[in-house]
């Protein structure tokens, strides 16, 4: 900000606000950059209160979620990291799905809201269909806006539609004709969504059996922890799969697990994962993605692309 728009945004902003935070604290991967203000925002207007002010005065700022998929450089982020909280954290039926026996039942979600807990809901409701996303880290926004996936199904298979707001405060329904998915990454038909921030979706589900739901949603759970290490910082999959391949095979095939830059390790447990052994900085974590994507194309040919957000 520029000198003097701290104290405005001060008298301005009734709401949270942390400023020179480290993001660190708010990164799976432990480490990262400070952002010059964190605001913690509850409500839709308060949204659109927030984004006006910002854009009026040309100030630079980032939605994240849950922060399992972003690493802030260290020389961090010179405008105002935006959280969804409050009343972006719910989870309710929608009327038009309430009849008893009804299907399909239509759930809404704030972007805010936990994976974790969207998935908690719907097998506490008996709801089928967010199985596969069990023990997947981050928000409901940040899931949808990288069409999170695991077992061969993605976010998009149970969207109905996303609810966003343009810098302008404008809020739109985007419905799932007007979606274009792909492979960790969501679309829009008409528009572009770097502009725009998800603030809710509707998901699609089936009632079942809880004792079923709840039994696939633990099946889950225990393959992802068999696979994954465990008691380490991370950011989860580091590099998307390429097409028809494994980014983690490529990386095993490398001969790149245990491969160290400073703090930073290729994760013996599997290989796609990139760990903060403790007190990495990120240069170590990207020093060590450039190397690793360096040696994947030396031996395959194949540039492998991060999955996660560099700010």
């Amino acid at each position: 900000m520029k000198p003097g728009e701290r104290w405005e945004f001060a008298a301005f902003w009734s709401g949270e606000v942390l400023w020179d935070v480290s993001m660190a604290r708010y990164s799976t991967l432990r480490t990262g950059g400070p952002a010059e203000a964190l605001v913690t925002v509850t409500h839709l207007a308060e949204l659109k209160k927030l984004l006006a002010w910002l854009e009026e005065r040309c100030i630079p700022w980032r939605v994240v979620g849950r922060g399992s998929n972003i690493l802030v450089r260290s020389k961090g982020f010179a405008g105002v990291i935006i959280q969804l909280r409050g009343e972006f954290n719910h989870v309710i039926r929608l009327e038009e799905s309430v009849e008893m026996g009804s299907d399909p039942v239509f759930v809404r979600a704030g972007a805010g809201c936990s994976v974790a807990k969207l998935v908690a809901w719907c097998t506490n409701h008996a709801l089928g269909g967010m199985e596969f996303m069990a023990g997947i880290p981050g928000s409901v926004g940040g899931a949808v806006r990288m069409n999170a996936g695991a077992w061969g199904r993605a976010m998009a298979d149970s969207l109905r539609s996303i609810i966003l707001i343009d810098r302008l405060g404008q809020v739109m329904e985007v419905d799932h004709s007007g979606l274009r998915p792909g492979y960790r990454r969501m679309e829009l038909a008409q528009a572009s969504l770097d502009d725009l921030i998800v603030v809710a979706a509707t998901f699609v589900l089936k009632r079942g059996r809880q004792r079923e739901i709840l039994r696939k949603c633990r099946e889950n759970l225990k393959k992802r922890r068999e696979k994954q290490p465990a008691n380490m910082a991370s950011a989860g999959s580091f590099f998307k799969n390429p097409e028809g391949d494994s980014a983690g095979r490529l990386i095993d095939a490398a001969g790149l697990k245990g491969l160290r830059h400073g703090q930073a390790m290729v994760s013996p447990d599997h290989a796609n994962f990139l760990v903060n052994i403790g007190g990495a900085t990120p240069e170590d974590i990207l020093s060590l993605a450039g190397e690793v994507r360096e040696r994947v194309y030396q031996k395959f040919g194949i540039w492998l692309e991060p999955e996660v957000h560099i700010i």
